[in-house]
């Protein structure tokens, strides 16, 4: 992984992290019909709020902290649980992979793996996926 930063309570929270979580949990919140928080980089009530709500809804601790991991660019949504963030992450990434159907050749692009405790192991990571045809 190339990196590893916590947002919420008592994280890192940098302003574009913050942003990319709260996109995350908007994503989260409109498919279930719930109202949309702001997405301004800042860590309030309503940013921690969401994080636990969606930790309830995950069935996981609710701590208030989601954890970024990796980077790229992606589309379709992968998930996967592991003892640790890399195997959470890394079966998220294969999750994703299967899904994108991507053809022989293609390159497999992933954006922020966002993870969480719960699950059926310790961590939960949902990350999104692309496939890109090699340039020629």
């Amino acid at each position: 992984m190339s990196f590893v930063r916590l947002v919420g309570l008592n994280g890192d929270n940098q302003p574009e992290d913050v942003r990319d979580v709260q996109e995350f949990l908007n994503d989260f919140r409109a498919d279930n019909g719930l109202e949309l928080i702001v997405v301004d980089g800042l860590v309030g009530p309503a940013t921690i709020g969401a994080i636990k709500g969606f930790q309830a809804a995950q069935g996981g601790d609710q701590d208030g902290q989601i954890v970024l991991a990796e980077s790229s660019s992606g589309g379709v949504a992968g998930q996967g649980d592991g003892d640790t963030l890399k195997e959470a992450c890394e079966a998220a990434k294969a999750d994703c992979k299967a899904k994108a159907g991507c053809a022989q050749g293609d390159t497999l692009k992933t954006e922020k793996c966002f993870c969480w405790r719960g699950g059926t192991q310790v961590f939960t990571c949902q990350v999104k996926c692309s496939c890109q045809s090699p340039v020629a």
